[in-house]
């Protein structure tokens, strides 16, 4: 090791230093020889500091393996793959002259000033040996930034994205600048895939196998928040966080390295969340926040990663999405009020009419403040180049009544903090009965959440199910079966709202036990898709009544004709009977006419009490056609 890396040295000393070495400043060659071997005897590319300002953390072949794949990313041919040659030649760019550098192109020690940091921190150049260059660019983008703090952001759950389902992370730098009360107009920091298709299975398929570049980008924070809480109305956790200046200082020197790079992006691993929590691991590298994590990267996970570090959050903000905005005016609404919020987004009745003006002025300003919630949502899902205001009228008229918004009202939460949500893995162990015999069950999933299980952290109104494998254990035939591989299934229940016409839809692929045949628990394949109808009495009501029409197809050898396709009508309802319990009740009556032609009716109860967030126990009766099963599982999140 020691000759290799010394002829690695010598290597790079005269590939790089063709006009130094030759000239009579040939002492830098000598200097760049003594930093090497100083590098080389104190170990430097072994140190988890050097690693994590690389990324190498993939071992293939007993080897490391950068997570960039860009190549602009290194300094050596072999940096990819090998860091000790890297430090070498990271070392050696420090000494190009300034005059070899092409116009328009940044000096290596500013195009890396994170590894400059970190090497002068463990080295101590010598600014007489070693030429310390002016990085203009990245002082006035540090200049504009004026670090003070990093916050988390965690952006919830977004059902009509694929990559926004699980939830979303990014950063936000905030300024000195700016202050604590001016966070819209600091800086945010994501890393997203850069999508070429628009193609849904194309792009499903693409974010599994990490054929998207992954890059990092920074931009005004109110940007994101216009989209998430605006456009897309998700509520934003905002977790800030606790780093010094020194910290922080690192952390934007690396930020500014990955500026032109990338990375594969992997859906379930190298994703917002993964690469997020490397920028905080580099800020201090005392933190191992990726060691969490083994198959998935999952937004919600790593927020509670974050929040297990011992003093790291120093305070939690909500901010809810606009139309949560209006539902907070709307809940403190009587039936009246909100009648006539309605006629007046309606356009039933005017804010000048005598209905209105004849309000006392609190329920007028609640009743204005609501409508421009509604009309910034509106204006929002508007296709157009041309901003959509609100009317002056209507804004003047709110500035008359002279009334301010309480803004030490407590906040209504129509979600709550990811981090205080089950884990997202679960098992489950079950015992069960049907008509022929008794059973043992044994689960597994690795995401994500269930309408049944406690919806503290989660979307309450929705589930997504991934990878969910059952296997039964049959005692009287000893046989051991594949229950159920539920692949993927959503579903979203948005209840009735008079204002928005939003229904519920649902849909699944998965392989599934044909439970309405005699036929020795044999296998089918299933999809299926449907819409429907869900109502809540009120925002927090404990009922939830659901409908559902469903298109479906099946695919079995042992059906006639070998499939059948149809669909089914299905109705339920789900209640809270306390914080810890909750119940499901549904009947389903199904059609198939391509294929093999049946009909039959399903019915379904099912009861659900917590012990704790992370462990729940459940009871369910079943009926399928004319066979019936009953189980009692436990199910532990992690």
């Amino acid at each position: 090791m020691p000759f290799a890396f010394l002829a690695v040295s010598l290597f790079f000393s005269f590939i790089w230093f063709p006009a130094v070495s030759h000239s009579q400043n040939n002492n830098a060659a000598r200097y760049l020889a003594e930093l090497q071997q100083q590098a080389r005897t104190q170990k430097l590319s072994d140190q988890r500091s050097w690693h994590l300002l690389l990324k190498y953390n993939k071992k293939r072949f007993g080897g490391m393996e950068s997570e960039a794949d860009g190549m602009a990313f290194f300094n050596s041919p072999a940096g990819k793959t090998d860091p000790e040659s890297e430090l070498a030649a990271t070392l050696a760019s420090f000494f190009v002259p300034l005059a070899e550098i092409a116009n328009g192109e940044e000096h290596p020690q500013c195009n890396f000033p994170a590894r400059f940091k970190w090497l002068n921190e463990q080295l101590a150049f010598d600014p007489a040996r070693l030429q310390i260059q002016e990085c203009d660019r990245l002082g006035r983008w540090l200049e504009i930034l004026d670090p003070v703090g990093v916050t988390l952001v965690f952006a919830s759950y977004f059902l009509n994205n694929p990559a926004s389902m699980f939830g979303h992370t990014l950063m936000r730098i905030d300024s000195r600048r700016t202050g604590g009360d001016n966070n819209l107009i600091n800086y945010g920091v994501n890393y997203a895939a850069i999508p070429d298709t628009e193609n849904a299975f194309l792009y499903a398929l693409k974010g599994l196998i990490g054929s998207f570049e992954g890059r990092f980008a920074i931009f005004p924070y109110y940007t994101k928040v216009q989209e998430y809480n605006n456009w897309e109305s998700r509520d934003l956790w905002e977790y800030e966080l606790k780093f010094t200046e020194d910290q922080l200082h690192m952390m934007l020197l690396h930020l500014w390295e990955l500026g032109g790079t990338y990375f594969d992006y992997y859906y379930f691993q190298e994703n917002c969340s993964y690469h997020v929590l490397s920028l905080l691991e580099i800020a201090n590298p005392d933190l191992r926040l990726k060691d969490e994590f083994f198959f998935s990267v999952i937004p919600a996970d790593t927020v509670k990663v974050v929040m297990a570090q011992d003093q790291l959050v120093k305070q939690i903000v909500y901010r809810p999405a606009v139309l949560n905005q209006m539902n907070h005016h709307r809940a403190r609404m009587d039936s009246g009020e909100r009648q006539l919020l309605h006629a007046i987004i309606k356009g039933e009745v005017t804010i000048e009419s005598a209905r209105f003006t004849g309000l006392p002025t609190r329920t007028q300003a609640l009743l204005l403040d609501a409508y421009m919630d509604y009309l910034q949502y509106q204006s929002m899902q508007q296709v157009s180049d041309q901003e959509v205001k609100i009317p002056r009228s209507l804004l003047s008229a709110r500035s008359r009544l002279r009334v301010a918004s309480d803004q030490n009202e407590e906040v209504t939460l129509f979600s709550s903090p990811p981090h205080l949500g089950h884990g997202t893995d679960r098992v489950r162990l079950g015992v069960g009965h049907n008509d022929r015999e008794p059973f043992l069950e044994l689960a597994y999933r690795p995401a994500y959440h269930d309408l049944m299980a406690k919806d503290v952290g989660y979307d309450k109104h929705s589930e997504i199910i991934f990878l969910d494998f059952k296997l039964r254990y049959y005692f009287e035939s000893e046989r051991v079966r594949l229950d159920r591989a539920n692949i993927l299934s959503i579903t979203s229940l948005n209840p009735y709202d008079p204002l928005f016409g939003k229904t519920s839809w649902r849909g699944s692929l998965e392989i599934d036990t044909l439970r309405d045949r005699d036929c020795h628990y044999c296998n089918s394949l299933k999809a299926f898709y449907g819409r429907g109808l869900s109502y809540r009495p009120d925002f927090f009501s404990p009922l939830l009544l659901f409908s559902f029409i469903d298109l479906k197809a099946e695919l079995s050898g042992h059906l006639q004709r070998d499939y059948r396709l149809g669909g089914d009508l299905e109705a339920g309802a789900y209640y809270d009977i306390s914080e810890n319990l909750r119940v499901k009740i549904a009947g389903s009556y199904h059609v198939f006419i391509v294929g093999e032609r049946k009909r039959f009716f399903t019915t379904h109860f099912e009861s659900r009490y917590a012990l704790s967030q992370n462990l729940d126990v459940r009871l369910e009766l079943n009926r399928f056609d004319h066979n019936h099963e009953g189980i009692f599982s436990v199910n532990y999140y992690f």
